[in-house]
């Protein structure tokens, strides 16, 4: 079957792919600290959850930034329609954003257009993508995803995406619309050249595959213990010549049971969050036909 998930436990390597023979030797990194799952409020709710960004910490390298670039650059040579793609009259945005990821890394960018956007995903191991500013009827502008090179897409598929507002690019996530988002589209407005920020999100998936862009036809594993969290930091950044924002994903997987076991505070988190979520978020994070198993297991982490 084309497409089918093939059970494997190397993030690295696509969903569909098998991995190399020395991939049984991987251990994932612990996800980083700062961008941990808290518990807000006393009910679920979507929240942008954004912090100040220092530009210093911007596109931070760690010990699995050369496994995810490599990652990238197997795509992008044998599977580039997956994870580029460009809209007419989105290539002096993207060369913009090229220019401030190369200016980053210390690398002068070349190329143009899209192009150039190729060449800076490469030098870090975030996925990038372009949101630019379009007149539509009435000559309102709106944010619409114009460029990307996204080798790290979470059950997505980018060619889906381009074009679209935030609202449509989010429409598949349970309760976007109801909770964020008006207050997304606000805040993407307000984004000044000289503030940017960051947030994160997770999910729990029954796959580690970093490059990930279709759902199983089926669960896949059997037992909580060969579950992964996913989380995702992201960036934003407004580019002062075009006016349009980079928006910056880096994945990480850790397997579910060395995650919760790091702390009591981060199972007792998880636990909460999962109690909170109602059935359609659940399901739209990928949980909802494990949740009844996870709950009891997870006690010994608690």
């Amino acid at each position: 079957m084309v497409g089918a998930h093939v059970k494997h436990r190397h993030p690295f390597t696509p969903f569909d792919e098998a991995p190399p023979r020395e991939a049984d030797s991987f251990a994932a990194m612990p996800i980083p600290e700062s961008i941990l799952p808290q518990v807000v409020g006393e009910n679920f709710r979507h929240r942008l959850g954004t912090f100040a960004l220092d530009v210093s910490e911007w596109l931070p390298e760690d010990p699995e930034t050369s496994l995810t670039i490599d990652l990238k650059r197997r795509l992008l040579h044998g599977r580039r329609p997956e994870v580029v793609a460009l809209q007419q009259g989105g290539e002096n945005c993207a060369e913009e954003a090229a220019q401030l990821v190369g200016q980053w890394a210390g690398v002068e960018i070349k190329s143009n257009g899209i192009g150039a956007l190729v060449d800076a995903s490469l030098l870090v191991a975030d996925d990038l993508a372009v949101l630019q500013p379009v007149e539509k009827s009435g000559g309102v502008k709106q944010l619409l995803l114009t460029s990307a090179v996204v080798c790290c897409p979470s059950r997505w598929m980018l060619a889906e995406k381009m074009g679209q507002d935030m609202m449509q690019v989010h429409a598949p996530v349970a309760k976007y619309a109801e909770h964020v988002g008006p207050a997304v589209d606000n805040f993407f407005q307000r984004i000044t050249a000289d503030k940017p920020v960051w947030r994160s999100n997770w999910i729990i998936q029954d796959h580690p595959a970093l490059f990930q862009p279709r759902i199983p036809a089926s669960p896949l594993v059997d037992s909580p213990k060969d579950l992964w969290i996913r989380m995702e930091r992201q960036t934003l950044r407004r580019l002062p010549k075009t006016g349009g924002i980079l928006f910056t994903i880096r994945g990480f997987q850790q397997p579910l049971p060395e995650y919760l076991a790091r702390s009591k505070t981060i199972a007792q988190n998880i636990r909460t969050l999962l109690e909170r979520l109602p059935e359609d978020v659940a399901q739209y994070k990928s949980v909802l036909r494990y949740r009844p198993q996870i709950m009891p297991w997870l006690d010994q982490f608690c």
